[in-house]
């Protein structure tokens, strides 16, 4: 049975601030947009920009956010009719808890950051810690994202192992115990409060052993997907349904198509929610509520990777996108009426990687996304210039080497290296200048460094290389060349 209509009472936009999170000034600008565009809410994954305390003080960033600074979001929040719905990783992707060698104990692998070991008791105490001064920075919370997903290390470690022996418990259910320890604390010191749980740990799990884990009337999964064509098992909407009678899902708007992207594509992350709204019109059947969507926009891939789309860059995607849940399917008015609130002078691009002219717009963050697409274009001509047929012919290693090199070929090279050069130092100056409104001096400085500064070393390599083989000139007879 399929309906036309795909009844969803909250999108959530998801803030991830494991990476680059944006000043409190930007927010500011931003949140009445996402009201406008049809954002019900914030799911805020804070890792390691929260203003941790007492013996979790370590786990914070040096540009963690302060409590006033959290007090002042939720008011944000609250003054564009956006409720918070807090996320705190308490089993996989602990990266920003278990690097630190205090926490190295509670491990399921000694030597891997990732997960927690759920066997440990220490683990438990330590996660309910985090879940409790989280909680205690908000007021009137509905829901507490708990996380739990890609838990990759697990019954791996000694006591884990000795469950599986001695108890005969198997991985899943070790997890599943987890999950329920931790979804059971936040029901019974705060029973106003519904934990959601990532769903992909359990998408495999069979019927029975879900059933039997006690989760079913615990705990709201979501369900998360952000490809254009789904790889799910083919029972899974009919074995959640018969467990969870209430899930959320979610898309993505950036962070998905690349873990050092820096523009987003637009048609990618479309074609991601038309399939999430096909998809739920033959499966909403089966739930008594479909709560949500949480549109996440992941800032990196794990806490370790870099910087991928940063959200100003990322704004005209995720408005098109809450756009076509709206309406329900994405049409050319949507595109037209999107692109004319981001002040847009032509239509946005969906697909920013074939623009043949930078995009005029206006809006909050605009210039970062028209810098953005200058660098992705300036990148790829670099790119293409480095593995040109003129670099690796007539400049290659072999040839330097041996200060075998002809002027003729090497001028042009220089030239194009030195004004390539120019490009990649003016666009640095304009976007040190722009982020530097939305983030911190280390998220601009770790942007800098890891997406912008090594091209400029390569392209100033060549300039250098080609210079000092000019400067050299022919050489004399004793040159030795390949064929010589």
């Amino acid at each position: 049975m399929e309906s036309t209509d795909v009844n969803v009472n909250h999108k959530l936009v998801h803030l991830d601030l494991k990476g680059a999170p944006p000043k409190l000034e930007y927010l500011e600008k931003i949140f009445p947009l996402l009201r406008k565009w049809g954002t019900t809410g914030l799911l805020v994954e804070y890792e390691d920009s929260f203003p941790y305390s007492e013996a979790l003080t370590v786990l914070r960033a040096r540009d963690s956010y302060s409590m006033e600074d959290i007090l002042t979001l939720q008011r944000l929040a609250e003054e564009n009719e956006l409720i918070v719905v807090p996320l705190v990783q308490t089993f996989g992707h602990m990266e920003f808890v278990l690097k630190h060698s205090k926490f190295q104990r509670v491990r399921e692998v000694v030597n891997f950051p990732m997960a927690l070991c759920p066997s440990n008791p220490d683990s438990l105490q330590l996660v309910c810690t985090m879940v409790d001064q989280v909680m205690a920075a908000h007021s009137n919370l509905q829901w507490f994202h708990v996380g739990c997903d890609e838990v990759y290390h697990l019954g791996i470690c000694d006591e884990c192992r000795r469950r599986q022996l001695e108890d005969g418990l198997s991985p899943e259910q070790i997890f599943l115990q987890h999950v329920k320890n931790v979804a059971q604390h936040v029901r019974d010191n705060y029973p106003s409060v519904t934990p959601i749980v990532w769903d992909d740990m359990f998408r495999c799990t069979d019927l029975d052993v879900l059933k039997d884990s006690g989760l079913g009337g615990l705990v709201e999964p979501m369900v998360w997907h952000y490809l254009t064509s789904f790889q799910l098992p083919a029972d899974f909407w009919e074995k959640l349904s018969a467990v969870f009678p209430t899930i959320w899902v979610a898309s993505a708007f950036k962070g998905a198509t690349g873990s050092r992207a820096c523009v987003s594509s637009v048609a990618y992350h479309l074609e991601n929610h038309n399939t999430w709204l096909s998809t739920l019109r033959a499966e909403q059947h089966r739930f008594t509520t479909i709560r949500g969507f949480a549109l996440t926009g992941w800032q990196r891939y794990d806490h370790y990777a870099v910087l991928c789309e940063l959200l100003p860059q990322a704004l005209p995607c995720l408005s098109i996108c809450l756009q076509t849940l709206e309406k329900g399917s994405y049409t050319a008015d949507i595109h037209q009426n999107v692109s004319s609130d981001l002040g847009f002078t032509s239509l946005l691009p969906l697909n920013p990687f074939t623009c043949t002219v930078i995009p005029n717009c206006s809006y909050p963050g605009a210039a970062v996304y028209q810098l953005m697409i200058e660098y992705a274009f300036l990148e790829a001509h670099c790119d293409r210039f480095i593995s040109s047929d003129g670099c690796l012919t007539w400049m290659n290693d072999y040839n330097i080497k041996r200060n075998f090199t002809n002027p003729v070929h090497l001028e042009p090279i220089f030239s194009a290296a030195s004004a390539k050069l120019q490009q990649l130092e003016d666009i640095k100056i304009k976007l040190s200048a722009e982020l530097s409104s939305m983030f911190s001096d280390n998220t601009v400085e770790e942007w800098l460094a890891t997406h912008l500064q090594p091209l400029i070393d390569k392209i100033r390599r060549c300039e250098q290389t080609a210079g000092q083989q000019l400067a050299i000139g022919l050489g004399d007879d004793t040159t030795e060349s390949g064929n010589s």
